[in-house]
């Protein structure tokens, strides 16, 4: 775990893994460290860019950060101080190794570069509902940085809504699901070239909130991430795909996948009207 001192706009904040003094014990991070009740109110998938340039999706999550653009995954911890609004992200970005657009599957592994984030909660489009500041990559190369809420968060996350007839489809890859103890098992696989498989269970998390708990039991004979077990969190995106966002337990390698629906089925969602709460 990196230490990080960050200046933000009227204080200076030093961090291990972004978590801050003002925490609530009953919350933890992937870290273990308590997370602060207003930086929970950043929980939910998040679209924007960096340098106007690079498209970036993002999901936060009880103070830890997975992301994707077209170059990097991206992983860390953030907080969020109640009260100056900003919010500070350490993330480790990692190159994308393998990629295919086609199934949207990518995997990033290898080495990293530490990317320290200061945005400020501002409201672009409705109340509270993007990031926007700075970054600085490896202490020395800054940039420009904007999310906003994709609107997905408050759709529910019932397990109903992951046992299908029919396969779920990405590309070449094809995956079912079934009811199990415990939640939903899947099994995925390469359809055109088999060889590639993998398998684990889904799990409720807080059923009125867009996110799943995702324990990945098997992954073989990939072009990468093939490293078990690994953990994370799936979610269905604002077209109706279930996206999976997967971190190596041992290796902190990431992966991400997109799966659609079995055809003739359809995903209920309902509009996000979610504003920021501040908490005293």
């Amino acid at each position: 775990m990196r230490l990080s001192v960050l200046l933000v706009p009227g204080i200076t904040l030093m961090l291990v893994g972004c978590i801050a003094e003002e925490d609530k014990a009953s919350v933890t991070n992937e870290q273990g460290e308590p997370v602060s009740d207003p930086t929970l109110t950043l929980n939910g998938f998040w679209d924007g860019q960096i340098n106007q340039t690079t498209d970036i999706r993002m999901l936060i999550y009880n103070g830890n950060v997975y992301a994707r653009d077209s170059s990097n995954g991206y992983y860390g911890t953030t907080l969020l101080n109640n009260s100056t609004r900003w919010s500070s992200m350490a993330l480790n970005a990692t190159g994308i190794t393998a990629a295919d657009d086609t199934a949207k599957a990518y995997a990033a592994e290898g080495s990293d570069l530490n990317y320290d984030l200061s945005l400020l909660l501002t409201s672009l489009f409705s109340s509270n509902d993007s990031l926007q500041g700075n970054l600085l990559i490896d202490g020395s190369t800054p940039g420009f940085v904007s999310v906003t809420r994709d609107g997905t968060w408050n759709n529910n996350a019932r397990l109903s809504k992951l046992v299908k007839t029919g396969a779920w489809t990405a590309g070449d890859y094809q995956m079912v699901t079934n009811t199990a103890a415990g939640g939903v098992s899947f099994q995925g696989d390469a359809t055109s070239t088999p060889g590639c498989t993998f398998s684990g269970l889904l799990t409720e998390l807080e059923t009125s909130h867009n996110l799943y708990g995702v324990s990945l039991t098997e992954r073989s004979n990939c072009v990468a991430f093939n490293d078990m077990p690994a953990s994370g969190y799936a979610g269905f995106n604002s077209d109706g795909d279930l996206e999976f966002y997967l971190r190596s337990d041992d290796s902190g390698s990431l992966l991400f996948m997109t799966f659609t629906p079995p055809a003739g089925t359809t995903t209920t969602t309902t509009t996000d009207t979610t504003t920021d709460t501040t908490v005293p």
